[in-house]
């Protein structure tokens, strides 16, 4: 079954995750028998499988629009409700949690959605293995974990060679939008993006914009905003 697949095809027989350090923690989950039969009976529609060769995306959309990227949506409300907003593109999510992945299913069959697509796997994978270069006209990621903590900071998934890897699927004129409510998160983004000098930083001088308001508030921006935490939005031309 399909649901079967999704679920285990990511560890081994242990139940690990196949990928060494990565920036996430997440473990194999077992469906009950509602939420099984709603993957089965949605994914086919709205899931594309991960595969070691690279995807043809706009054969998955029904119209051949610009591509929006976006690396960790969530449970979908933000991914679903822009999409929704912006019919004229196309919007390919990855996620890496199964309750995100089932939520956004309901998300898009709620709003009838055509032109959103979700992948069940590590984005890094995603974009090594899946993504032509220079196919991408916008990636987002909005409130990636920032593994505040020093011990944790090297699981943080914005790192130089990730940079390097999003800026090639990016298009001439591509944008790449980050969210995040850490700000040493934000000054190392910045920073990194700054050393590699392909972009251009759209906030100039101030690096980055705070309390950007154009996007959706995600579940994980609301909850940052009740703790006092300030947003910080990055904004970067390729």
């Amino acid at each position: 079954m399909i649901a079967d697949n999704i679920v285990t095809s990511k560890y081994n027989e242990n139940g690990t995750y196949l990928r060494g350090v990565h920036s996430f923690v997440s473990r194999s989950r077992k469906l009950s028998g509602s939420k099984y039969n709603f993957l089965n009976k949605y994914w086919p529609k709205f899931g594309v499988n991960f595969q070691s060769t690279y995807l043809k995306i706009n054969n998955i959309f029904y119209a051949n629009s610009p591509i929006v990227l976006e690396i960790g949506f969530g449970m979908g409300e933000s991914l679903s409700n822009t999409a929704l907003k912006n019919l004229s593109k196309n919007f390919l999510g990855i996620e890496v949690y199964l309750p995100g992945i089932i939520s956004c299913l309901k998300h898009i069959r709620a709003y009838r959605l055509k032109n959103v697509r979700i992948v069940y796997h590590d984005a890094v994978e995603v974009l090594t293995s899946m993504i032509y270069d220079k196919s991408i006209s916008k990636i987002q990621m909005f409130f990636p974990d920032p593994w505040p903590k020093r011990r944790h900071c090297k699981r943080r998934i914005f790192t130089k060679n990730f940079a390097k890897l999003i800026f090639r699927k990016l298009v001439h004129n591509g944008i790449l939008h980050i969210s995040t409510d850490c700000q040493s998160y934000a000054e190392e983004i910045v920073s990194i993006v700054r050393s590699l000098n392909t972009c251009n930083n759209l906030f100039n001088r101030n690096d980055y914009n705070v309390g950007y308001n154009f996007r959706p508030i995600t579940k994980f921006e609301r909850r940052g905003m009740d703790l006092g935490h300030t947003i910080f939005d990055l904004i970067f031309k390729f």
